[in-house]
């Protein structure tokens, strides 16, 4: 899987980042170390597009490798759309105590409706400053962490 810069210690959270802009991957990447109540626990993984997203999940069934504990996905991608790669993940058995994301450039009400509606567990609309980044990065961590189930998840499709 394509990793941010993180710690390899593996005994943290694991968060995965799906954004078809690399300027988005980074800064998000960046300001949630920042944000996160454990910054050296925290491993981000990068997926570039929808596609790759499931791709790096199908790796890590096959593989045996630990699953996202959370998942943040860009709504407007080229390709397969975060409404795609949504449907795609909550069909994934092995995916149902995971946490998804949705980041969107638009506050449509009508979007987070049916991102809902597919299975997100929550909306998040894209900040145009770096101080509203920030609070949306911590407001994604009370969202994860206050869903986040103590018991280990297998890796079973």
């Amino acid at each position: 899987m394509n990793a941010l810069p993180a710690s390899a210690s593996g005994s943290g959270l694991t968060l995965m980042i799906v954004d078809d802009d690399p300027d988005d991957l980074w800064m998000f990447g960046h300001l949630l170390h920042r944000a996160s109540p454990e910054p050296e626990e925290l491993s981000l993984i990068a997926a570039a597009d929808g596609a790759d997203a499931l791709a790096q999940i199908e790796r890590a069934l096959a593989t045996g490798a630990p699953l996202p504990d959370a998942i943040l996905l860009d709504m407007n991608m080229p390709g397969l759309t975060g409404l795609d790669v949504l449907a795609s993940l909550r069909a994934r058995r092995c995916l149902d105590g995971t946490p998804i994301l949705i980041l969107s450039t638009a506050d449509d009400k009508e979007i987070a409706e049916r991102a809902l509606a597919a299975g997100a567990d929550a909306v998040f609309t894209k900040p145009d400053s770096m101080d509203s980044i920030a609070r949306l990065a911590a407001g994604i961590f009370r969202t994860v962490l206050a869903r986040r189930t103590p018991m280990p998840r297998g890796n079973k499709a």
